[in-house]
């Protein structure tokens, strides 16, 4: 869903600046607003007034045609790509009419979608144990990535129901998430050399996206 802010700022009398909002992955032709009726301007005077957009301004993933100010998606926007993890994620640009002079900043917020699962840097995650080590210790695993923020990000660990691990999840001060095995029951090497579980990543989107791996202990 398409969510339009308009924030006027008035310089010498000119209005000077709107915001839209667009869902990142949105199809070509989607519309994200009408800058011409959002800013209350005479549609049948743009041609005259030579609405435009200032060429340095321009991008790749939008477009405003002239004869109505419609702006809408020329290109798919990938979130991830232009920001990376970024909290907020904006694309600028600038439009003008003549006769009078009139400048406005049109801002573009690119919201994320859970368009990303986590992922684990290795498919299999190997841990050593002796067995001698006592219940309780515990073990830092490798973190999944998720490439999407907010709501959408990293949320938790899950691991195969079993009788000698746990996970302990944490979080650290930037928030991102990271797990500890932690050893539940004293192991006997004699009686079982390896133990092997599948080690899941999820997170918070709605429905969530998992990531797993194979744990091998």
């Amino acid at each position: 869903m398409i969510v339009l802010l308009i924030v006027l700022c008035i310089t010498d009398g000119v209005l000077s600046q709107i915001r839209y909002s667009v869902p990142e992955e949105a199809d070509h032709g989607t519309l994200v607003g009408n800058i011409a009726e959002d800013l209350g301007l005479d549609l049948t005077k743009l041609a005259s007034r030579r609405f435009q957009v200032v060429p340095s301004s321009r991008s790749p993933y939008l477009e405003v045609n002239l004869e109505n100010g419609v702006l809408f998606v020329n290109e798919k926007i990938d979130r991830e790509q232009i920001c990376k993890q970024s909290a907020s994620c904006q694309l600028n640009m600038e439009v003008f009419l003549e006769n009078p002079l009139e400048l406005f900043r049109v801002e573009i917020e690119v919201v994320d979608i859970n368009d990303n699962p986590p992922s684990f840097p290795e498919t299999d995650i190997t841990v050593e144990i002796s067995e001698s080590a006592t219940p309780g210790t515990r073990f830092p695993l490798e973190s999944a990535f998720d490439p999407d923020v907010g709501s959408n990000a990293l949320r938790t660990y899950d691991i195969t129901t079993n009788n000698y691990f746990y996970l302990d999840v944490q979080t650290q001060t930037d928030g991102n998430k990271f797990a500890e095995l932690v050893l539940e029951k004293p192991l006997d090497r004699e009686q079982q050399a390896a133990h092997r579980y599948v080690l899941t990543a999820v997170d918070g989107g709605q429905p969530p996206r998992t990531g797993t791996a194979l744990l091998v202990v």
